[in-house]
């Protein structure tokens, strides 16, 4: 006699997950189709039923008054949901196009954008922890790089003279990040700004001497070479994993590492995306602006500020081990202050105080040269240009200084503000012809 009731509920649950589950497994349906050589017939298709989903998201999802139960939520519209499947659609999709046979013009290296789409989320993994601290928290800090250090030296001395497997390697490193960074987090109790980025420094230097006295000892002048991690054997059922004659499932290709990398990074900015939303996370937001009428309000300053500390010293270690793992090999000299001023750029550019600001910085920061490399290599009129051959560093360091003085001076919230804006004003002209 429940029948209709339930037979409701499922619906709205199917209509709720089911497109997501589907956009997760028709990349995979396509892929494994054989046809011709020609690549576009799956793209086309691809297209098709990612526009057909994303609309029954949007039509499907019931319009309301939010409540304060629904503000809280990652997706909060009809257009947030199809913008969300949309996403989904093409992260499983990317590394089947990327590593499709397709020869585009004006030789545009297109063999190496897996690579760099791997780095991109692995440095947004980073950044975003960055800016849980430095941008939600107001911790002003320098010690970025001794957590990254932290990462290699937990990834080397377990996974490379232990022989254990990554995936015990990345908890450990998750777990030290978390303990040291709650230590470094200490002065931050009695610091602030300009001493606190000091104080931060010498952990920096000091991050700086003990891993050069570590990889000597350990390694020598060759430096650490980090293993090709195994998938376990208990996840042999998932696409594409083909174990070799001996039962192992090597990750010892760009392709093989995107998945894993997307998994944990997509998790991982889940996560850290929720904490703001918490009450937590509201305190960090008020120790930002002034920790002293934060105390006032009941906050424990104390504990917002180590739970940043952890939290962002955690991911940040993490985010190391998987670099050291996926560049394969870490020496004397692959850590410097300048690392610092590349996540610091990533974050003012993709948005300060947003974990998916951190995603767009990272993207331009390893797009934008890969972009402009090729330009002034193949595009006609641009190659031509000798300046651009001969000061090829320079000027993108000339581009970065001018585009984070520009969005400090004209759009503060960065690239993931102007992401906002478009998508507002998408979203109000879809509303209005609809209602009309």
């Amino acid at each position: 006699m429940d029948s209709p009731a339930i037979s409701s509920s499922n619906r709205k649950t199917f209509n709720r997950l089911g497109p997501f589950l589907i956009a997760i497994v028709i990349p995979f349906i396509l892929q494994s189709i054989s046809a011709s050589s020609r690549y576009n017939w799956k793209l086309i298709v691809g297209i098709v039923i990612m526009v057909a989903l994303a609309t029954w998201v949007f039509k499907s999802t019931p319009t309301k008054d939010l409540t304060h139960r629904d503000q809280l939520r990652l997706t909060k519209t009809p257009f947030e949901r199809s913008i969300s499947l949309i996403a989904v659609f093409v992260a499983i999709s990317i590394p089947f196009i990327l590593s499709a046979d397709i020869d585009p013009p004006f030789d545009f290296p297109w063999s190496t954008w897996m690579r760099l789409v791997n780095f991109i989320f692995a440095f947004a993994l980073g950044a975003a922890a960055f800016n849980l601290l430095v941008g939600f928290t107001g911790q002003i800090s320098l010690g970025h790089v001794a957590f990254l250090i932290l990462g290699t030296i937990v990834g080397a001395q377990i996974g490379v003279v232990w022989e254990l497997p990554f995936w015990v390697t990345l908890p450990a490193s998750l777990a030290a990040g978390a303990v040291i960074g709650i230590i470094v987090g200490l002065p931050a109790l009695r610091l602030r700004g300009l001493y606190l980025l000091l104080a931060t420094l010498g952990v920096h230097f000091l991050s700086l001497m003990l891993w050069k006295d570590y990889i000597l000892a350990k390694f020598g002048f060759v430096g650490a070479r980090f293993p090709d991690p195994t998938i376990p054997s208990w996840l042999h059922w998932l696409p594409f994993i083909e174990p070799d004659e001996d039962g192992v499932f090597l990750i010892d290709s760009m392709f093989r590492w995107y998945w894993v990398i997307l998994v944990i990074c997509t998790a991982t900015l889940l996560f850290m995306t929720n904490i703001t939303r918490t009450r937590d996370g509201r305190a960090f937001e008020a120790v930002r602006e002034r920790d002293i009428s934060a105390s006032l309000l009941g906050i424990n300053v104390a504990r917002s500020k180590l739970i940043a500390f952890a939290v962002s010293s955690a991911v940040v270690t993490m985010s190391g081990t998987i670099l050291s793992y996926l560049v394969s090999a870490r020496g004397e000299e692959s850590f410097s202050l300048q690392i610092v001023i590349d996540y610091s750029i990533i974050i003012v550019v993709g948005g300060f105080a947003s974990i998916q600001g951190a995603f767009f910085g990272s993207v331009f920061y390893w797009v934008f040269p890969e972009l402009f490399q090729w330009g002034r290599q193949e595009i006609p009129g641009i190659k031509s240009i000798g300046f651009l051959s001969d000061y090829p560093e320079e000027i993108d360091l000339g581009v970065n200084g001018l585009l984070v003085l520009l969005i400090l001076l004209f759009k503060p919230s960065g690239l993931s503000g102007i992401w906002q804006d478009m998508k507002a004003a998408i979203e109000r002209k879809i509303l209005s012809r609809s209602s009309s």
